[in-house]
């Protein structure tokens, strides 16, 4: 059984991170997107510490090893904030996403967020599963593939809605 931590995001734990994103996730599946060539140049660089320096943010840790990142971003509607998550591809069917989002929904209910929201697409599977397992109101895009999640943080409960 895995111990999954959020741990928050320095400037120490920055370059750490990094170094698991370059050799385990593409730019795209980390941060939004920087034009220019693919993979991982320099502006992506720069731009994925940018990235994790403008909003709560926190390191994945399952096991004692860095995995990945989370992070919340305020959103429009007031009370709100959106979630990012992301793992290394070896880390990836563990559960530790699912861990990870509970103990977000726990760091957000402390900071007085009182809405989560997500977007993902039909094609990723497991993070469709994980809000769900969460108890998040799911509606997809049948157009676009892309799927919409919100959560009521007050109506979670640990372990899910109603649980």
């Amino acid at each position: 059984m895995s111990t999954v931590k959020l741990r928050p995001i320095d400037e120490e734990l920055l370059p750490r991170l990094l170094d698991v994103a370059v050799a385990g996730a593409d730019p795209e599946e980390v941060m939004p997107t920087v034009p220019g060539p693919s993979g991982w140049t320099p502006e992506r660089r720069t731009a994925f510490g940018d990235h994790y320096s403008s909003a709560p943010a926190y390191a994945i840790e399952a096991n004692e090893q860095i995995v990945g990142a989370t992070r919340l971003t305020p959103a429009e509607a007031p009370g709100a904030a959106e979630v990012g998550i992301w793992l290394a591809r070896p880390a990836r069917g563990k559960g530790h996403g699912t861990e990870a989002l509970h103990l977000l929904v726990e760091e957000a209910r402390s900071r007085g967020v009182t809405a989560l929201i997500a977007e993902t697409t039909t094609s990723n599977e497991a993070a469709v599963g994980a809000l769900r397992t969460l108890g998040a109101k799911l509606w997809e895009d049948p157009e676009s593939g892309a799927v919409h999640a919100t959560l009521r943080v007050g109506d979670w409960i640990e372990g899910g809605i109603g649980r």
